[in-house]
């Protein structure tokens, strides 16, 4: 990997194994776990405006927004990749707002993934919606939230000279200028975990199962133990029982040390408890025992064809030794070379593997449907703690305060289990429900309010989405005025 600079942009650079056009990745260190959750989407729109003003090429060309990190890249002559680099660090420099109305619409259209959102119900549990929880909240109307000011301010933050890296699969080419605005690195503060959710087990309305293990940023024991479970619980779920689909990885960034993984399969109707069961056992046992050495092999055979085939000669695959550089270079993880990660994937020992997971289990995040309940235990033997947002009636005192009951009519037409109440506190809100259960919703912890006519949105520290009509109970107006008066006019936003 050879290193140079232009315009005070560090370009990473390797010659590509053959002849062939010149393929080029503006990067820049900024993606979705650096918004909030009302610049949600930010980082997409200035996408799309830059892309909209690139208008039709006669070369390649493509972009993307991950969660750490936003894209752009470009393949042609040596002459075409300088003028698509030129073009997009001017509409960077100066972003061509006048395209907002034409590319909010196409985003609201076909609103884009920065992954697979199975692998985002652990985050939210983990982190609320900040941080990498918000992968989980994306959806449609979130760009029409976003002010010209918002963007602008996003962009002249995080799309800086400072804050990109171009990475190419040739000598940088005669005439390159990345003429981008000045600005440093932002500095990446790593997204808080919420208090009680480590080491536990969470019920979420989702379809699927799926379980958080958190690693250092570069540790092979980690992708070795991941793989191997990954394909124990594939063949006893998928294979054996036929109960399940396939398991899937994904792969998070929290900060420059630390990355979360998340195995993730979806079961079959009314198999969630036992694809539960399956999944934390096998983690437990292979905590406990560790791999055998054929699933070691098998491990490093697979890191031996996927490095083979990624770092070949076709199309894009030889750009992963150049992502894992760009990675390294925004993010200061120690960048490693093909050979040097097959060396390190072979020298795991079963012993490796184990450390790792018995590290990994005191914090570990499992996620199954509402209709399962698995009992689990701790590698101690203890039961697993359930880390839901609702506080049981029973194992707590109800919460004392205001209590704004069902208006009689409603309530008469509404069946006993159906029927809930609020309680208005100095802090904040608590839902009650026909059971007498409760949901907390903090003031100081809301993340985002919308208006709904007479009523509100709020998008809760837990991650939840409550919605509080004044006509759901009498004097409904009170906790209306009440959240209006809490929330930071930062935080609201209003149709129209």
């Amino acid at each position: 990997m050879q290193r140079t600079s232009a315009d005070g942009v560090t370009v990473l650079w390797q010659a590509a194994p053959a002849p062939g056009p010149l393929t080029a990745v503006l990067s820049f260190g900024t993606g979705l776990r650096d918004e909030t959750a009302p610049t949600l989407g930010a980082a997409h729109l200035v996408e799309a405006l830059v892309t909209t003003h690139l208008g039709r090429r006669p070369h390649e060309f493509t972009s993307s927004v991950e969660e750490e990190a936003t894209h752009f890249v470009a393949k042609g002559t040596p002459q075409e990749v300088t003028g698509f680099l030129h073009t997009v660090c001017s509409a960077l420099r100066d972003l061509p707002t006048q395209y907002t109305e034409h590319a909010t619409r196409l985003l609201g259209l076909n609103p884009p993934r920065t992954c697979d959102h199975r692998g985002a119900e652990p985050l939210s549990a983990r982190y609320g919606p900040h941080g990498l929880g918000l992968v989980l909240h994306h959806d449609p109307d979130m760009y029409t939230r976003l002010t010209t000011d918002a963007i602008r301010t996003h962009a002249a933050t995080h799309f800086t000279r400072g804050n990109a890296v171009l990475a190419l699969d040739g000598p940088p080419p005669a005439g390159l200028t990345l003429p981008l605005p000045d600005g440093p690195r932002p500095d990446r503060t790593a997204p808080r975990p919420r208090a009680g959710v480590p080491g536990t087990w969470q019920h979420r309305l989702v379809d699927t199962v799926s379980l958080l293990l958190t690693s250092r940023a570069h540790e092979p024991a980690a992708v070795a133990a991941c793989h191997v479970l990954g394909r124990r619980v594939e063949h006893l779920t998928h294979d054996t029982r036929g109960i399940s689909d396939g398991v899937t990885l994904h792969r998070f960034l929290r900060d420059r040390l630390t990355l979360d993984r998340v195995l993730v399969l979806r079961p079959a109707d009314g198999h969630a408890e036992e694809a539960a069961d399956i999944l934390w056992n096998e983690t437990l046992n292979l905590a406990r025992r560790g791999p055998t050495r054929q699933e070691l092999d098998a491990f490093a055979e697979h890191a031996r064809a996927e490095l083979h085939r990624h770092d070949g000669h076709c199309g894009h695959d030889r750009w992963m030794s150049l992502r894992r550089a760009l990675e390294s270079e925004h993010f200061g993880i120690p960048y490693h070379d093909p050979g040097t990660l097959l060396a390190q994937h072979a020298a795991v020992t079963p012993q490796d593997v184990t450390d790792h997971l018995q590290r990994a289990l005191t914090d570990a995040v499992l996620v199954v449907p509402n209709q399962a309940s698995p009992l689990l235990t701790t590698p101690r033997g203890t039961p697993l703690p359930n880390s839901t947002c609702w506080r049981f009636h029973g194992h707590h005192p109800p919460t004392p305060g205001t209590r704004f009951r069902m208006n009689p009519l409603r309530r008469a037409l509404t069946p006993r289990h159906e029927r809930g109440e609020y309680v208005l506190t100095p802090w904040g809100l608590v839902a009650r429900d026909a059971h007498r259960d409760e949901h907390e919703v903090r003031f100081a912890d809301i993340a985002l309010m919308r208006h709904d006519g007479p009523g509100r949105t709020v998008l809760t520290g837990c991650g939840c989405t409550q919605h509080i009509h004044p006509d759901e109970v009498a004097r409904g107006e009170r906790l209306i005025a009440a959240l209006d008066a809490a929330v930071p006019a930062h935080l609201v936003h209003t149709d129209g």
